[in-house]
């Protein structure tokens, strides 16, 4: 009782069903959560405006009272300057269309989970989200990869660190550009995650440099993984360091 409060200890849910928003509050209620829930993404918004970050926001892609992007920019808006702060949107498996997904994650979401779920679920989803050990197996990454990584000033104890060096040590591998669908299976196979959780990790990633000055404006996957395999080349070229082998 007495103990450190978790950065997520509030858990803020924005759903319009109020069937659904009982079911999930009585779940998440069983497992020792007293969550705080909205009907109206506008409600949320003030709440949020009242009561900022930490938290973590569980939102229904249907926002009766705004349309979903408006939301995440007042969002974005109001959580900016608390980045310990996450978003996890809900959707169903046709709303919104898999073309708009990656959309969601550039725009603010940290995370989407596919209805339906559990409350169990959405509280494993939050743990990874939060979670910043190294795992328990870490496939082979170069070393060379690994200093080049720890030099940018990412930090190696986070699990998001290990995507980003894995898929930079699959590319190396590969000698082309490995398409975005595959790398989230094949990494999140090597680390026992959803390649949702792969995706989320790297956009997570993406916004650390940006903080960090290394980008301009936050990147896709796609453009992070690009430019930093491009990046780690050319030190490497610069180098002139010829013991780096595709093996680890």
């Amino acid at each position: 009782m007495g103990g450190p409060m978790r950065k997520w200890e509030r858990i803020l849910i924005l759903e319009p069903s109020q069937v659904l928003q009982r079911r999930l509050a009585a779940g998440l209620e069983q497992l020792g959560q007293t969550p705080v829930c909205f009907q109206r993404a506008s409600a949320l918004l003030r709440y949020l405006q009242r009561e900022p970050g930490p938290a973590v926001v569980v939102a229904d892609c249907f926002v009766p009272d705004m349309d979903l992007f408006s939301f995440l920019k007042r969002y974005t808006e109001l959580e900016g300057p608390h980045p310990e702060t996450r978003l996890i949107l809900t959707c169903t498996e046709t709303y919104p269309p898999p073309e708009l997904r990656p959309q969601i994650l550039s725009n603010g979401a940290d995370y989407y989970m596919i209805k339906p779920y559990t409350a169990q679920t959405l509280l494993e989803s939050i743990r990874h989200l939060y979670s910043s050990p190294v795992p328990a197996h870490i496939p082979g990454v170069h070393p060379a990869i690994v200093d080049f990584l720890r030099g940018l000033g990412l930090p190696l104890e986070h699990v998001s660190f290990w995507y980003i060096a894995s898929a930079i040590q699959l590319e190396m591998n590969a000698g082309v550009s490995v398409p975005l669908k595959s790398l989230y299976i094949e990494l999140g196979q090597m680390y026992g995650v959803s390649p949702q959780g792969v995706e989320s990790g790297l956009r997570r990633m993406g916004k650390m440099l940006t903080r960090m000055g290394v980008f301009e404006k936050a990147p896709s996957p796609k453009q992070l993984i690009a430019a930093l395999v491009s990046a780690f080349v050319r030190e490497r070229s610069e180098s002139r360091d010829d013991a780096y082998a595709l093996e680890p």
